[in-house]
């Protein structure tokens, strides 16, 4: 069975110090639905603040990841994070072959609910170090879902611990002034995106899905990590603090 926590907005902070409660805290398999309220840039782990401040929209917050990959505006978007163990339930052993499965699972469930017809990348193109291009959207990795007229539609980064992983990523709904081209939506609304999401990974493992409200055990962990890392300066500015 999936445990299915569909929530609402939340602001950076919170959002990653939840999809990391998760990860240290969930049993079986969990998938988290979320947006970000407000909008908010988020850090790849190993990215320097500064850089990508330069060209960052005015007045956005920023929060940063304990997953790799490049900067995500997270806005016009459904975010999932689903944590579960490495070789369970239909998924690889090893992380990195994860998103091309779970990944090819979600373009076919957009298409059943009315999105756009998708294709998955065939190679790794662009900064794949974010120096020059900080945007995770503008350099498609091998596996992410990508738009035929151009632009990606949804990227995913992950982390193992333990012999669980948690993969958290972003379907774009539509483009933004900062992603401009680089984005593409997927051609559905917020609740089919959701319902696609949902769908996808559920054929995908062969389970199926309970919806339950988030746990007070879960919201208390991910208050404490939201102190000690993300409502930290020193992290998001330069990765100080608690080793994640």
């Amino acid at each position: 069975m999936i445990t299915l926590y569909n929530q609402g907005g939340a602001d950076g902070p919170t959002n990653m110090a939840r999809d990391e409660a998760l990860l240290h805290a969930a049993t079986g398999v969990a998938l988290r639905l979320y947006t970000w309220s407000p909008p908010c840039l988020s850090l790849g782990l190993f990215q320097n603040a500064a850089t990508v401040r330069q060209t960052a929209p005015s007045g956005v917050t920023m929060v940063r990841r304990i997953t790799g990959g490049g900067t995500i505006y997270h806005i016009h978007e459904v975010t999932y994070a689903l944590v579960a163990g490495l070789g369970e339930h239909g998924m690889p052993q090893r992380l990195r072959d994860c998103y091309s499965l779970l990944h090819g699972a979600i373009m076919k469930a957009l298409l059943r609910h009315g999105g756009a017809s998708l294709a998955l990348q065939d190679s790794t193109v662009g900064d794949r170090r974010y120096e020059q291009e900080p945007r995770c959207f503008a350099s498609p990795a091998a596996g992410d879902i990508i738009h035929p007229q151009g632009g990606k539609t949804l990227g995913s980064a992950g982390r193992n611990r333990q012999g669980r992983f948690l993969i958290h990523g972003s379907l774009k709904l539509a483009s933004n002034p900062w992603d401009g081209d680089a984005v593409q939506g997927c051609g559905c609304n917020q609740e089919q995106a959701q319902q696609a999401l949902i769908d996808g990974i559920a054929q995908l493992m062969g389970l199926t899905v309970q919806d339950c409200p988030w746990p007070d055990h879960l919201e208390t962990l991910s208050a404490s990590i939201r102190e000690q890392r993300y409502g930290d300066a020193g992290w998001v500015e330069r990765r100080e603090g608690p080793r994640p």
